[in-house]
Formats: C-alpha cells, sequence, structure tokens
C-alpha cells in the first residue's frame, strides 16, 4: 500500500509540474493518417471498416498517442532494452529500403550470377540399373566370380532383367534422370559420388552403398551447368538485394560508427579491441 501510495503521489507531481509543457499540445490526425488507418483495416478484413469501425480506430490511435507522448515525456522509453532494439530496427529498415530505391539492371544480377554461379545450377542427374547383393563372397575367387557376371552383364547390356539377378531387395532396381543428391537419399552419400564419375553404357561394380553391394550399368546422364540469368532472373533478383541492402546497412553503419569514441571499460587484458580495416580503434579502461 506504501508503494502505491508512493507512486501514485510521484505520478501526480509529474503531471502536475508538466502541465504548463502539456496543456498546449495537440495531436492531429491528418487525412493521410486516417487513409493508413482504413488500408489496414481493408486488407486485414477484405472490406472497407464502417464509420463506426473508423472511429474506433482513430479513436484507437489517439489513445495509443496520447500514452505515447505521456511515457515519452516521463522517461519511460530511456535504457528499454525492447525500445532501443525497435529503434535499431527502424532506423536499419531506413537504411536498407534506400536498396531498393535502385532498382537493379540486367548488368548488375548478371555480374552477381556470374560471383554465385553455386547458388543457381543445374544438377547433373543419371539414370541407371543396378543388380543388388546383400554380401560380396570373399576369398580367391571374388574377382573371378566379379569378373565373370560383368562379363555376362555388359554381353547383355542395358536389355538385361536387372530384377531377376542379384538378391530380392525392396530398391528400385532402375532410377529414371535423378539428381546426384536424391540417389543419395536413397543408396547414400558414398555410393551416389562413386557413380556420378561413371562412364556411360557399361556395367561396373561391385559399389557399396548403405544396403550391400551393387552392379551398376548407367544409361544416360546429363552435366550440370550454371543457370542462365533468363532461368532464374527473379531467384538472382531477390538474392541481389539482399545482398544490397546488407551492403548499404553495413556501410552505413561505419560511417555512423566512425562519429563516435568507443570507450570499453572493465574488459580482461586479451579482450583488447585492435584498430581494424574501416573500424574505429576501441579504448579499454581497466579497472
Amino acid at each position: 500500500m506504501h508503494f502505491l501510495v508512493l507512486g501514485a503521489l510521484v505520478f501526480l507531481l509529474f503531471h502536475i509540474t508538466s502541465r504548463g509543457e502539456t496543456q498546449d499540445g495537440k495531436i492531429v490526425v491528418t487525412r493521410g493518417k486516417v487513409e493508413q488507418l482504413v488500408t489496414g483495416f481493408s486488407r486485414t478484413w477484405q472490406r472497407p471498416p464502417t464509420q463506426q469501425e473508423l472511429d474506433g480506430l482513430v479513436e484507437d490511435y489517439v489513445r495509443e498517442e496520447v500514452f505515447c507522448r505521456e511515457a515519452i515525456a516521463m522517461g519511460l522509453d530511456k535504457d528499454d532494452t525492447i525500445v532501443r532494439r525497435r529503434m535499431r530496427q527502424k532506423l536499419e529498415f531506413l537504411t536498407e529500403d534506400t536498396a531498393a530505391a535502385a532498382p537493379s539492371t540486367d548488368a548488375d544480377l548478371k555480374e552477381w550470377l556470374d560471383k554465385h554461379p553455386d547458388k543457381f545450377r543445374v544438377e547433373p542427374t543419371l539414370a541407371f540399373s543396378q543388380v543388388y547383393f546383400k554380401a560380396i563372397p570373399t576369398g580367391d575367387n571374388t574377382s573371378a566370380a566379379a569378373s565373370k557376371l560383368l562379363a555376362q552383364l555388359d554381353s547383355a547390356g542395358e536389355s538385361v532383367a536387372a530384377a531377376e539377378l542379384g538378391d530380392p531387395t525392396l530398391l528400385p532396381h532402375q532410377l529414371p534422370l535423378s539428381r546426384v543428391d536424391e540417389i543419395a537419399s536413397v543408396f547414400g552419400d558414398e555410393f551416389a559420388r562413386r557413380i556420378a564419375q561413371l562412364e556411360r553404357g557399361r556395367w561396373v561394380g561391385p559399389i557399396q552403398s548403405s544396403y550391400g553391394w551393387h552392379l551398376v550399368y548407367v544409361s544416360e546422364r546429363t552435366e550440370g551447368r550454371p543457370k542462365l540469368l533468363s532461368e532464374v532472373r527473379d531467384a538472382v533478383q531477390r538474392e541481389w538485394l539482399a545482398a544490397r541492402r546488407k551492403e548499404i546497412a553495413d556501410t552505413t553503419y561505419s560511417k555512423l560508427r566512425e562519429k563516435y569514441a568507443i570507450v570499453v571499460e572493465g574488459l580482461p587484458p586479451q579482450a583488447d579491441a585492435r584498430s581494424q580495416s574501416g573500424r574505429v580503434a576501441i579504448t579499454v579502461q581497466r579497472p
């Protein structure tokens, strides 16, 4: 009760002492602000507000403005982490939005795509048949047996009925053109890496997968290549704009930071900050 009474007295005293500053205050709800309120309501509810709803929107805005001004007058915005973060975000948004003011050209996008070819690629694809063995026999006859079976398969070529050979398995005996990562998701990374290097048109093996051993016949392949700008223009535009925004934000921060002498108190000796390229030296004051 004592704290509540004391708090009320402090608030009343502040209100009395600041009355001369606020009694002449004016809150103007401009036509542009009203249109903004109407637009926000319409986007949410997919219809314009009624007059009663619009009156409520305006009154809610006035209520927010009154409390905001009073809170600032009382200094409630000072040393508030959430308020500080929000102000930082707003300033960063303002600086980043300048990137959108200058639209990209084809030359800009082409240059960015050339610098980041791995972000947009047509991945290589393979189509193959495989004969599965749960285990390969060990001993002196292993090479001879494998060579004999491979010779038989080579003579049959692609027409061999792979499903009728080897051990039973739920794995596909024939796979249509598939990306290497798709093959890896079924047979494992090492298997996909090995068959990606095989030449087309001959049986090879045995190659180990996550499940056992395989004799493999690559019947078709397409090589990977960088995508053309015409194929990925929208995606490149987004990536370029994001990179441009970050570049502008970092440059703006570096210029603003140069206005300040940074003093960090109480850091241990190993935390000494050195001058860096484009950065202001930090002075460390130890206790």
